[in-house]
């Protein structure tokens, strides 16, 4: 049937049609002549036509073979060149929306550095940074809807999913430069009787904090929640106030002279964070690029 046809069979088939020898045919697509006969004669069978007569001239297309031509070689330059070929990606002159999920404390270590790369080599291109609850990420990622994942994201663990570890970081304290009492001989005592902003974000890095003092019966007294991270600088250094928060926030913050960083009294717990990715896109150019960028990025930030 013809049905069995194959891009392989349709190339013999070209093949021996502009070459009138199977010999020819075989050297030019590296089989063996008797390798070609028989897929030729396989071919006979499914089309139900000779195809091709010895002659003094050469191998000569029947009426069949003639009429075959233009389809079959349509269908192998529309397989080749629209499913086997795989796409291309033009970073100098592509202007393509690329979105990648970002904690706020993964935007500000590695997005201005990514920013600067994307201007020298892909001037066009844009990111948009999302923020998802991790059930309407996982969903996002699998479908497309977001490209990259960069971040603390424990729950994209899925073997759907592909990870390469980035960084590995802990949590300090911050507090106003002018806050010496807070600063001279800082201790566990200090710590807890400080009044402490504390940041009720959805990243799953606070969670974590908040779950690790309270096994460790660390109590803190609460004097602000607050939902963000970038108001912290100028709430603290205002204030008698310190927040725990992730070293990478506090190196966002190292140039701001008004604020102290000070190791915590205890041990800190660490977290890594991973650049996620669909399988589903693994091979493609676009976010293969993508991810090289932003591995650029991270190598210069972590460096």
């Amino acid at each position: 049937m013809a049905g069995n046809l194959n891009l392989q069979s349709m190339k013999i088939f070209v093949a021996v049609l502009d070459l009138r020898s199977v010999g020819l045919a075989a050297r030019s697509l590296g089989m063996s002549q008797s390798g070609l006969s028989s897929a030729l004669a396989k071919l006979r069978q499914d089309l139900g036509d000779a195809l091709f007569v010895s002659t003094a001239s050469g191998m000569q297309p029947t009426t069949r073979a003639k009429e075959l031509a233009a389809p079959m070689r349509e269908a192998i330059q529309c397989i080749e060149q629209r499913i086997l070929s795989k796409g291309k990606f033009e970073p100098a002159t592509d202007e393509r929306e690329f979105r990648i999920a970002l904690s706020d404390t993964a935007e500000a270590m590695y997005m201005p550095r990514a920013l600067n790369v994307l201007t020298r080599v892909a001037p066009r291109v844009r990111l948009r940074s999302v923020s998802m609850p991790q059930p309407q990420l996982l969903r996002a990622l699998s479908e497309g809807q977001v490209d990259l994942a960069l971040g603390y994201f424990p729950d994209l663990q899925a073997s759907e999913f592909v990870r390469r570890k980035i960084g590995q970081h802990g949590f300090v304290c911050i507090c106003s430069s002018a806050n010496r009492q807070v600063i001279r001989d800082f201790s566990l005592k200090k710590y807890c009787e400080a009044r402490h902003v504390l940041v009720d974000a959805p990243t799953r890095t606070q969670g974590l904090l908040e779950v690790y003092v309270q096994k460790r019966g660390i109590h803190r007294n609460v004097a602000l929640t607050t939902p963000h991270f970038m108001s912290l600088p100028e709430i603290i250094s205002a204030t008698d106030l310190i927040a725990t928060v992730p070293d990478a926030i506090a190196d966002a913050f190292a140039d701001l002279r008004r604020l102290t960083r000070l190791e915590l009294p205890f041990r800190s717990p660490v977290f890594e964070t991973h650049l996620h990715w669909s399988k589903s896109v693994h091979d493609d150019p676009a976010n293969r690029w993508l991810r090289g960028v932003l591995f650029q990025a991270v190598a210069a930030k972590e460096n």
